[in-house]
């Protein structure tokens, strides 16, 4: 919940600049792509689901292309476990994110927001850079703390692509839904331990026209 709030205040703050103010809320789907010393995957570790936030503003390039920027808090969790133990990981991350916009269905010379048009459905491709600020990992009910564990700490880059969809519901405001494939490579991580994060993310986003 502190989470969301920050968020929240983020969105009132920014959403004073640029032409469209987005906020969005979804669900990451990620699969721990990890291998230990000796190169070797854990086939024990296996895909759960976390909550995505993203807040920021878009700018236009042209008529056609448009770029989005934002702030973005993720959930990459995972469960594993056999016989013997069962664990879970459950991690926030804090990032920058920005995304090229090419959309297909902006009137030629037309404003970069949504107004244009009823609909609208857009190809995304960009990068996030991350960084872990709250993470756990729990084995047969003992917790440890990831923040200082060298395969989740340090400065992650997190290229994307994907696409979203969105419909004018009245003058100022859109509704929309979007989806993201990622992997999010540890730029730090001097370890012969390696751990990234590939993702299935998808997005319900609110967007304002500040024009």
């Amino acid at each position: 919940m502190k989470h969301i709030l920050t968020v929240l205040v983020l969105f009132i703050c920014i959403a004073s600049y640029g032409q469209e103010a987005y906020f969005s809320i979804g669900r990451n789907f990620t699969n721990y792509d990890y291998t230990n010393s000796s190169g070797e995957n854990n086939l024990n570790v296996q895909n759960s689901s976390g909550a995505s936030y993203e807040v920021g503003y878009a700018i236009k390039i042209n008529p056609k292309l448009g770029l989005a920027v934002g702030i973005t808090l993720n959930q990459y969790n995972a469960t594993g476990g056999d016989f013997v133990n069962n664990y879970s990981w459950d991690t926030n991350y804090l990032g920058a994110q920005g995304i090229l916009k090419y959309n297909f269905f902006r009137e030629k010379g037309g404003r970069w927001n949504y107004i244009n048009a009823k609909f609208d459905f857009s190809l995304n491709a960009g990068v996030n850079i991350n960084h872990i600020i709250n993470g756990q990992q729990k084995i047969n009910g003992q917790t440890y703390d990831l923040t200082n564990n060298d395969e989740f700490k340090g400065i992650y880059a997190q290229p994307i692509i994907g696409f979203d969809f969105r419909c004018q519901i009245i003058n100022d405001i859109a509704v929309g839904l979007g989806y993201h494939y990622s992997k999010n490579f540890s730029l730090s991580n001097s370890t012969d331990q390696k751990l990234n994060f590939i993702n299935n993310q998808l997005q319900f986003n609110l967007i304002i026209s500040l024009n």
